[in-house]
């Protein structure tokens, strides 16, 4: 089983409501489900592309969505607006949860941007990143 350490200060639903609503995101209710336990963290174990989880908010020991989205998606471009970066991989390559509308929504890709490759679906889903059946078992 996972296990996240570093969480930063408890959000509530409507920490998350302003989130989607000054981003235009809407997002899958395993993730904010995920969010309202865990705003953002460090995996204790190693796992196989995840090192850590953005937070929503009062991020102190983790990036934000909000910082992250911002740079990757609107200052660098380096992602299209509908990949949201919710966590970095060992190497600080961003994962990120695909909001768009369609047979890959709520699918998790990594992007490599220290070198020339396509994004890579991870996972088809959080709870697959996560290896468990239900968010309710982290």
């Amino acid at each position: 089983m996972i296990k996240i350490s570093d969480s930063d200060k408890k959000i509530s639903i409507s920490d998350i409501t302003e989130f989607e609503i000054k981003s235009g995101l809407l997002l899958p209710e395993n993730y904010k489900k995920f969010l309202l336990k865990f705003n953002g963290g460090v995996l204790y174990d190693y796992h196989r592309f995840l090192s850590s989880f953005n937070s929503v908010k009062y991020s102190e020991n983790n990036t934000s969505l909000e910082e992250s989205y911002e740079i990757y998606c609107k200052l660098n471009k380096d992602l299209d607006v509908n990949f949201l970066p919710i966590a970095a991989s060992h190497s600080d390559n961003p994962i990120t949860l695909f909001l768009q509308e369609g047979e890959n929504y709520g699918k998790i890709f990594i992007f490599y941007l220290d070198r020339d490759e396509e994004p890579e679906i991870v996972a088809n889903s959080l709870e697959e990143l996560l290896e468990v059946n239900s968010i309710d078992e982290i």
